[in-house]
């Protein structure tokens, strides 16, 4: 057998995160709290709000839009948010739907204390404060997700679809109000001290990488 010439170099790439495009601003409050190994990617301006978390390998892809992360929004691992291509989506026409992206200005923006749980994807146009998009769950382009909403684990809202306030998507794409929320502002206080908890138990276990992406 003949030994390896050792003047050949390694045809490996280099690392991936190197090669991904930085988007054009990224403006992140100083109390937000972003992991090593989480990604900033795209062309357009990425906004994290106070507070606001990105667990290891957390997603956010500017490439078709600006993305807003507001205060309070968890990000898990796997999971990604922002619009990672400009094509339309096979399909749907925006232009018969219940939500039309022009009208509302192009971006994917996500409320206070928004929760995005782990693979999950979200290329919302808005997702209303209070909202949880569970594991593995798809949130499709332009759609219109209310406050208080909660996409059930592995389920789909399709592009450009309008939920009200307090809906569960669950079953893959059926709905349903949730009415206890709705009509017990305790149980909804509740549920955001929670949340809150939440918050300041990772910024006690998750290292913060902050500074790579504000120095």
């Amino acid at each position: 057998m003949s030994s390896r010439d050792p003047r050949r170099t390694s045809t490996a790439p280099s690392k991936r995160t190197s090669l991904l495009p930085r988007p054009s601003s990224i403006a992140v409050d100083p109390s937000a709290l972003i992991a090593q190994h989480a990604q900033l990617t795209g062309t357009h301006p990425i906004t994290i709000g106070p507070g606001a978390v990105l667990h290891p390998h957390a997603k956010v892809n500017s490439t078709g839009s600006v993305v807003m992360l507001g205060e309070g929004c968890v990000v898990f691992e796997r999971a990604r948010v922002g619009v990672a291509d400009v094509g339309e989506v096979p399909g749907f026409d925006r232009r018969q739907s219940g939500t039309y992206m022009g009208a509302r200005g192009e971006g994917v923006v996500l409320g206070r204390n928004v929760v995005v749980e782990t693979g999950a994807v979200v290329e919302a146009a808005e997702v209303g404060e209070g909202s949880v998009v569970e594991s593995g769950a798809v949130v499709g382009r332009g759609a219109v997700v209310g406050k208080y909403c909660t996409i059930a684990a592995a389920s789909v809202v399709p592009p450009y679809t309008t939920l009200p306030d307090y809906t569960v998507v669950f079953s893959g794409s059926q709905q349903r109000i949730d009415k206890t929320l709705q009509q017990r502002p305790d149980i909804l206080e509740a549920k955001m001290a929670v949340h809150k908890k939440q918050l300041d138990m990772f910024r006690r276990l998750i290292a913060n990488n902050i500074a790579k992406w504000t120095g």
